[in-house]
């Protein structure tokens, strides 16, 4: 699942192709019936013909183009990617949607498992509603942070994860950023103190722009941000079985929250 890093880096390289200020002049959608909500939807997104990108926002995992009328937003799912196309190049196989913007710039949206959403929307608060503040955003201060958790009994792994309370952190983020400070998955939000929160935020923050920058220096020959897994430099876990904690050097253990699995050191997070 492309995580927030892969998601800015998408709205980075978006950007920089020069979509900012160009109108929807031409929207092709493939044949086949999408859900008008949920996973895969493409919905209403013939209105945004004729309308110009005025700017690309992002929260969380959620980019969104704020048009002269209306915004859209746009989920990458699992396997869904955003492909600027060069002059002479076919749309590639498993495109959904392919948009021709002003003076011929074409943008497909490849998406093979068909979990990516398009969708139109009337406001921006319309397209981000449900989502907490972004985890990089500098507004978000230690201690609204802290009072995001306060007087919360569930274990802190799935309160990271819900995308309610901050938007952005993933799954290998929030181990990421939980071993970093020596918490354990499984500890009650309740029961950590606000020190700890605070250096959970900076934890989080530093996870995020190292995975960010990793991803900015490793772009494809075109200039894309590819989709990587978790088994690379912007990792201090290595997320497979018999792997070891790289501060106390003992194996890592598994354990599943909310049907996602978190690896965490027994040793040294408690």
């Amino acid at each position: 699942m492309p995580e927030l890093p892969e998601v800015e880096s998408l709205r980075r390289y978006l950007i920089r192709e020069g979509i900012v200020g160009r109108t929807f002049d031409q929207i092709v959608l493939e044949d086949k019936p999408s859900p008008i909500s949920g996973t895969g939807a493409i919905s209403r997104i013939a209105n945004v013909k004729g309308r110009k990108i005025k700017s690309l926002e992002r929260r969380g995992k959620q980019i969104v183009a704020v048009l002269d009328g209306g915004v859209m937003g746009l989920h990458m799912g699992m396997t869904g990617q955003l492909n600027v196309l060069g002059s002479d190049e076919s749309a590639p196989r498993f495109t959904r949607a392919l948009f021709t913007l002003t003076n011929d710039l074409r943008i497909a949206l490849v998406d093979p498992r068909r979990w990516a959403k398009l969708q139109y929307f009337e406001t921006l608060n319309q397209a981000l509603k449900g989502l907490g503040p972004d985890a990089l955003d500098p507004d978000l201060t230690g201690d609204r942070f802290v009072q995001s958790f306060r007087g919360r009994t569930a274990q802190i792994k799935p309160l990271l994860l819900n995308q309610s309370i901050i938007a952005g952190v993933g799954n290998i983020y929030a181990d990421e950023s939980l071993h970093r400070v020596k918490i354990s998955p499984d500890r009650r939000a309740d029961d950590i103190p606000t020190d700890s929160y605070k250096a959970l935020l900076l934890a989080i923050r530093e996870s995020l722009e190292h995975a960010l920058a990793f991803i900015q220096s490793n772009l494809d020959d075109r200039g894309r941000p590819y989709i990587v897994d978790a088994h690379d430099e912007r990792m201090h876990l290595l997320r497979k079985p018999g792997s070891f904690c790289p501060r106390c050097e003992i194996p890592l253990v598994t354990q599943k929250f909310s049907g996602r699995t978190a690896y965490f050191c027994s040793n040294c997070q408690k």
